[in-house]
């Protein structure tokens, strides 16, 4: 009787942990409707504001539909390999050989994205710094930005692109 005792007990026990399984084979699949990555390009010369005594570019993105938990990357076009475009993140600092010094930066909201030029010197006479600029955009949702893809170098512009699944053919351009 001593070792029937336990052996009814395990065997309830495991009839009990049977029964309570919920594996009922029944799919849920999880809709993400806010998840979303998406890259447009701008080209255009930087202005001058005279009150701030900053040059910048300003765009709208506000029609992208971007929420204040996203994140938006800068990328400007540095040149060409070839026939491959080179682009650079900014922020970034391009040191002269004169010794003088040339930032990019930029800030952001979920309505539009200011991109700044300033300088040791008067940015304005390397115009091919200051003119005809070209910037490609990425907006991703900053919960990408975390977790399982921290190892993922930001500042390549094709690693982005390629991790993200953007189709770098169907780029928007904004005039």
């Amino acid at each position: 009787m001593r070792k029937f005792l336990p052996m009814l007990t395990l065997a309830l026990a495991s009839f009990f942990i049977y029964s309570c399984d919920n594996n009922d084979d029944e799919v849920i699949q999880v809709v993400d409707n806010d998840t979303y990555s998406g890259v447009f390009e701008i080209s255009r010369s930087f202005q001058y504001n005279s009150s701030a005594d900053q040059h910048f570019i300003n765009q709208q993105i506000s029609q992208y539909g971007m929420l204040d938990s996203d994140v938006a990357l800068v990328y400007r076009l540095k040149g060409l390999s070839g026939t491959n475009k080179i682009w650079e993140q900014i922020p970034k600092t391009i040191y002269l050989n004169n010794g003088q010094e040339l930032d990019y930066d930029f800030d952001f909201t979920k309505n539009d994205i200011q991109i700044y030029l300033s300088g040791t010197y008067n940015v304005t006479t390397t115009p091919e710094f200051y003119n005809n600029q070209t910037f490609r955009i990425v907006l991703v949702p900053a919960g990408f930005l975390k977790g399982e893809n921290s190892s993922l170098d930001y500042s390549d512009y094709n690693a982005v692109i390629k991790y993200y699944n953007i189709d770098d053919s169907k780029v928007t351009t904004i005039k």
